[in-house]
């Protein structure tokens, strides 16, 4: 209990503030503000599979783009404006333009690229070539 009391509000100040006097809050799980949207990636020997989190997005508005080994997802979100923003007491979603670059690995296949947009996800697909994909080699007795 005495240590909840003495603990110091980390937030106290703007974030460059605490950066500069409280580095050690950065072991604490604080998402970065420009992490939008979040990604989730994952690697099987088949796909390269991207997940973005993306609700309320028109697929339409989306700008998926690869070149040169770079992924890369951009759009503007824009947020229906309420009647009276003096009723507003807190906003957290945020409108605007946003842009997410993701290096991809070297064994995949750029040409067989799938994107689909379901329920507020943003899933692309990239399939490796057959070449980099394990196989299996029979081994013969003599």
């Amino acid at each position: 209990m005495i240590s909840n009391m003495l603990r110091f509000p980390l937030s106290m100040f703007d974030d460059d503030l605490d950066n500069w006097f409280f580095p050690e809050a950065r072991r604490f799980n604080r998402r970065p503000r420009s992490a939008y949207p979040p990604v989730n990636i994952g690697v099987t020997d088949e796909n390269v599979d991207v997940y973005l989190f993306i609700p309320g997005m028109d697929p339409a508005a989306l700008d998926v783009v690869i070149e040169k080994k770079l992924l890369s997802i951009s759009g503007e979100r824009q947020l229906k404006k309420q009647a009276s923003e003096d009723a507003q007491v807190r906003t957290e979603r945020f409108d605007g333009a946003f842009k997410r670059v993701i290096t991809l690995p070297e064994d995949v296949d750029v040409d067989t690229v799938e994107a689909q947009y379901q329920d507020g996800v943003l899933h692309i697909r990239l399939a490796k070539p057959a070449v980099s994909q394990p196989r299996q080699i029979k081994v013969s007795a003599q």
